[in-house]
């Protein structure tokens, strides 16, 4: 049987207390540990057996169950944020992809706009300007569609 918690974290000053080198502080001890013991009801044959037990006897089912669960509970929530990292970093973190799977202009193009350092200073003024569009959500035309993925592709970028 296990001992209540708040029972057995009183114990602990008293039973340190027993290995003292005086005589009358280790007897005061034994009686005070016999006291709180009685006081909840249990015997030193109870406090025997939450010795013997320590090893996980020591937690009520109860406290067993709860455990259970939060561990329950943290695998899954970990399984869930683990999920969503694998399809935002195979499909991106847009809000819309198309059926196909491949990006929408608009993200090509903020894409562009956040590395347009990494080309040529005039290819910058188109790039500014398709950012723009997003924001009106004007679609470009087939011929900027290309010109934009083309930049896309000179980046590095990669649709999948």
């Amino acid at each position: 049987m296990a001992l209540p918690r708040e029972l057995a974290a009183k114990l602990g000053k008293p039973i340190r207390l027993l290995a003292s080198n005086s005589r009358g502080e280790a007897f005061a001890a034994l009686c005070a540990i016999a006291r709180l013991l009685e006081s909840h009801g249990y015997t030193f044959h109870t406090l025997a057996d939450h010795v013997e037990n320590a090893n996980g006897g020591g937690l009520s089912e109860d406290d067993k169950k709860k455990i259970r669960s939060e561990i329950e509970n943290a695998r899954a929530i970990g399984y869930a944020e683990g999920v969503k990292a694998a399809e935002a970093k195979q499909h991106g973190t847009g809000a819309f992809r198309s059926t196909d799977g491949a990006l929408e202009w608009t993200e090509v193009a903020l894409y562009c706009q956040r590395e347009k350092h990494r080309l040529p200073d005039k290819h910058h003024e188109f790039i500014d300007k398709m950012a723009a569009r997003t924001v009106y959500e004007r679609e470009p035309t087939p011929n900027m569609h290309r010109y934009l993925h083309s930049l896309f592709y000179q980046l590095g970028g990669k649709i999948t």
